[in-house]
């Protein structure tokens, strides 16, 4: 990968926010990258019929509505306007981990899709199980630092309300709307972290694609190949040697967690 915000943590972007052209790339690079995959998928629209209650249909559409929610998280941190993008994390998570559980024959399964085919919810702890009890269970311990982070954004904590304000005097609390002129005043630290995490769900978006065979290894590569740009924006505020240590640290604290 070529922008480094395809791999940073959100905790280290939160901390060191002004990493702006950086993140200009990345966005580049991820609206490139989810248009490529979306014009993929769509080579598969007109194929199922209306009364069609199969896997292969459900799949599709889950992965269609989940990239299509990405470009909105995309577009809406562009303008700065990350508190709705915080909202949608989590919708595209829990979309693709539904598509994942789907992939599969056992009567479990089978009976949760016809279910949702009868216009049903299917509970998450369902498909979050699955993860966990199945072959992607790495990737289930990885979720759920992820998903203890969307959890508080979406039920709104007290500390992922306090990403839009800022501190003024005496330590008074200051919204960052209050005087915004389109965007010049928003808080750089919520943005940064949210593009660090757009990039982890992104890179499990497009996995998640494969592991379903709705893309094959190498056409998801050609993909990723497309857009990438060629030269890497260079860090402005940390060196290499620095950016590793801090990423080992953060790994061993991941797997202590898990």
């Amino acid at each position: 990968m070529t922008s480094f915000i395809w791999w940073r943590s959100p905790e280290e972007a939160y901390s060191n926010p002004y990493e702006y052209e950086a993140q200009e790339q990345f966005a580049r690079e991820a609206e490139h990258l989810l248009k490529v995959v979306f014009n993929f998928l769509m080579k598969r629209n007109r194929t199922y019929k209306r009364d069609d209650r199969s896997q292969e249909k459900a799949i599709w559409m889950l992965f269609v509505d989940g990239i299509e929610t990405l470009r909105d998280c995309l577009s809406l941190l562009v303008t700065k306007k990350h508190r709705l993008a915080s909202r949608l994390f989590r919708d595209a998570v829990e979309t693709m981990d539904l598509a994942t559980y789907f992939y599969g024959n056992d009567q479990e399964k089978v009976n949760y899709l016809n279910k949702w085919y009868d216009n049903h919810v299917v509970p998450n702890r369902i498909f979050r199980k699955h993860i966990s009890d199945t072959g992607f269970s790495e990737l289930s311990n990885a979720y759920k630092e992820i998903y203890s982070q969307l959890s508080k954004l979406n039920h709104r904590t007290y500390r992922s309300l306090a990403y839009s304000y800022l501190l003024g005097r005496d330590e008074m609390l200051v919204y960052e709307d209050e005087f915004d002129n389109n965007g010049f005043l928003k808080l750089p630290h919520p943005i940064s972290m949210y593009y660090a995490l757009l990039a982890e769900i992104i890179t499990r978006y497009t996995d998640r694609l494969v592991e379903c065979y709705l893309a094959s290894s190498k056409e998801m590569e050609k993909m990723w190949t497309s857009a990438l740009e060629p030269l890497t924006v260079p860090r402005r505020f940390m060196d290499s040697k620095k950016y590793y240590e801090m990423r080992i640290k953060q790994i061993q604290k991941d797997d202590d967690i898990t």
